[in-house]
């Protein structure tokens, strides 16, 4: 029995050539956009294990210790910025601030921890002197009776570092119960050179269901807060803090405290 040959392979045509290649770059789009889509991915709850993530970020304040604080304050009229030290393990601030306004610029110290805040003049600071340990020092060198204290009222300033000052505890939290109140995957972010996830942070106890918490964080992959935004209603934008290891070997001193700024002293 003869066998019949086989039928000659042909090169496809050219016409056929130039619908493959559409049909390639087609795909290839396809793919690209996908992935730019995944990359810009509206908010969405928390995974498990970003729920764990954002469950260990005060617990991993805490474990620092002693944290560079970095607060901007803009609004009614003018612009506030504190930066500080904060002893996560005593619950204690020190810092500088800065207040500008259209009438001119009022620097000062500051001081403040769970129940209220204190100010105090602050001396010149020789160029180049603006660095953490020289607003230490002028701190510790301050005079107790030169302190001002007050209890936390509802200006911004107090709220971004009544803010602040709570962002630590000796345990994380329970991350199935930071789930049920609705924190969300918002994006990935670059702030310098580290890697962060942004979470809308869990609601306030009370708020509606789908309504969205007014704390935004960013947390690196070890659980560790680099960024936190507060909205507060009278405000336009944001209250900002930025956080960064303390400078190894600095401590915040022990004034005004041990009784705290927010009791005042006899005077």
């Amino acid at each position: 029995m003869s066998v019949p040959p086989r039928p000659r392979r042909t090169a496809p045509s050219r016409k056929l050539r130039v619908l493959l290649l559409a049909l390639a770059g087609l795909a290839l789009l396809g793919a690209t956009a996908f992935m730019a889509l995944s990359k810009r991915e509206g908010p969405r709850p928390v995974t498990l294990d970003e729920a764990q993530r954002l469950a260990m970020t005060r617990f991993a304040m805490y474990e620092a210790g002693t944290v560079a604080v970095d607060t901007t304050v803009k609004g009614g009229g003018g612009t506030t910025t504190v930066r500080g030290l904060v002893d996560y393990r005593t619950r204690h601030a020190v810092g500088r601030y800065t207040a500008t306004r259209a009438g001119g610029t009022e620097t000062g110290l500051i001081a403040w921890d769970a129940t209220g805040l204190a100010v105090a003049p602050g001396p010149a600071l020789a160029p180049g002197a603006h660095g953490m340990a020289a607003i230490v020092r002028a701190a510790a060198a301050s005079k107790p009776r030169s302190w001002s204290p007050r209890v936390y009222t509802g200006d911004p300033l107090d709220s971004a570092l009544r803010l602040v000052m709570s962002l630590a505890a000796d345990r994380p939290d329970n991350p199935q119960l930071l789930t049920r109140a609705g924190p969300l995957h918002l994006r990935e972010e670059t702030l310098g050179t580290t890697a962060y996830t942004v979470f809308s942070g869990p609601r306030r106890s009370g708020s509606a269901r789908g309504s969205r918490s007014p704390l935004t964080y960013w947390v690196d992959g070890e659980g560790r807060l680099g960024r936190v935004e507060a909205r507060i209603a009278s405000l336009p934008d944001p209250a900002r803090t930025d956080f960064a290891p303390g400078p190894a070997g600095l401590r915040v001193p022990a004034q005004p405290w041990p009784k705290g700024p927010g009791a005042p002293e006899p005077r």
